[in-house]
């Protein structure tokens, strides 16, 4: 039971750095037998199909980004800590060995986006997992007095995110200025639109 357990998530953990490293389709049953070192049967012995994989890796990609945040956010107290380690903590996403090949919320948006329904679902749900946690530390930044009244609750988390996930692309086809350059226009622009 422990040993079947233990396959399934090994399947699971090296699917998911498959996947995110060169998308669904471009992920073969095949890669996952290499990569796992199992043949079909013992593959199929855990999971219906490629797609179960997929949507399981998913899964252990998106906890594995919010164990990410939880470690840095949990030792922080104030909305505007809070908001500051969430910029920080995107950058250092390229540092995550599993996360390498970049942030497998987008990844897996941009491939997923066409052609596997269920796979695009899961991204935007995550999408919007991380949005409204950012909405919620400006509500409470706002009700402390340590936000603008004006902030933009909307914009803002949204702002984060697509600056941070488009230097987390940039950095990979490019080099590691596109995320310094990233996180340097958020702080002018979280100043002018959020802090005090």
């Amino acid at each position: 039971m422990a040993k079947g357990i233990e396959t399934r998530e090994r399947i699971i953990s090296v699917s998911a750095q498959l996947f995110n490293r060169v998308g669904y389709h471009g992920c073969s049953l095949s890669d996952i037998m290499k990569a796992t070192n199992l043949k079909k049967g013992g593959i199929y012995n855990h999971f219906t199909n490629k797609d179960e994989i997929a949507l399981e890796a998913f899964d252990y990609n998106f906890k594995g980004i919010l164990k990410s945040f939880r470690k840095r956010l949990d030792h922080d107290v104030t909305p505007t800590q809070k908001i500051n380690s969430i910029v920080e903590i995107y950058a250092k996403l390229i540092n995550v060995p599993a996360f390498e090949a970049g942030c497998p919320i987008f990844n897996t948006a941009v491939n997923a986006s066409n052609s596997h329904p269920a796979l695009k679902n899961k991204a935007i749900a995550a999408i919007d997992k991380l949005k409204k946690y950012i909405e919620i530390k400006i509500e409470e930044g706002i009700a402390t007095g340590e936000f603008k009244d004006t902030a933009d609750k909307k914009a803002i988390p949204a702002m984060i995110i697509m600056t941070m996930e488009g230097a987390l692309i940039m950095s990979r086809v490019s080099d590691s200025l596109s995320i310094d350059i990233a996180i340097d226009g958020l702080k002018t622009y979280l100043k002018e639109k959020l802090f005090k």
